[in-house]
């Protein structure tokens, strides 16, 4: 029985508040979602606060407080993704310790590409509209393919000739296959990167094991190997 209904001077129990941390958090989040979506949809360039401010259903004050502007807002975005590909394309990679290190390079790639696909949104802003902002927007993406070289190293070991690969051969080969994931978002086939799997896993590979190899593997990946 409600208590409530037999005793009129007691009313319902007044809704839990969150604390203001937790808001402020929940907004955050919120604001960094939503420049996502609309910038994935117009464009960086075309993208206003308002419509952001819109979609996160914040307020201005509220976005002022925590972003300078709006590209300052893109920014963290942009970082929240990376952390999100890396640490995907991570989980994926250290699952296969212990198999020869090509297999794990193709697991991780795969990871990677299946991760954008799903995520049209998430590739077109990692992607392309990183590269239309600013200096500060190409020193991360500078810095965030950076992150990448990591799953390469184990490379120079497993490479025949690895004392004689040049410095930034990494670089090299996620300057590749980079280019080829940017051609295929920025032509609206986000959602076909799996296709790109067998000549992926070549442009990184390469580098290391040379053209012959390399292609054997391509084969195996293209043969669902």
């Amino acid at each position: 029985m409600d208590s409530s209904a037999s005793n009129p001077g007691v009313g319902p129990a007044p809704s839990p508040r969150l604390p203001r941390a937790y808001a402020v958090r929940s907004e955050r989040e919120r604001l960094l979602d939503a420049m996502i979506r609309v910038v994935a949809v117009k464009g960086y360039e075309a993208t206003g606060v308002t419509e952001v401010l819109e979609a996160a259903a914040v307020d201005r004050d509220a976005f002022d407080r925590m972003f300078p502007s709006k590209e300052a807002c893109f920014l963290e975005a942009y970082d929240a993704i990376i952390d999100v590909l890396v640490a995907h394309v991570s989980a994926a990679f250290e699952s296969t310790v212990g198999q020869p290190w090509p297999d794990r390079v193709y697991a991780a790639l795969r990871a990677l590409v299946e991760l954008l696909s799903r995520e049209a949104e998430i590739a077109h802003m990692a992607m392309v509209e990183i590269t239309a902002v600013g200096e500060d927007a190409r020193i991360r993406y500078r810095a965030a393919l950076g992150r990448f070289t990591y799953f390469l190293e184990e490379g120079r070991s497993f490479s025949p000739r690895g004392e004689e690969l040049p410095a930034d051969t990494a670089g090299f080969a996620i300057g590749g296959a980079t280019s080829m994931i940017f051609d295929e978002v920025r032509a609206g086939r986000g959602e076909e990167l799996r296709r790109l799997l067998p000549d992926l896993t070549y442009a990184v590979l390469m580098p290391y094991i040379g053209a012959e190899a390399a292609e054997r593997e391509m084969r195996r990946v293209a043969r669902g190997g």
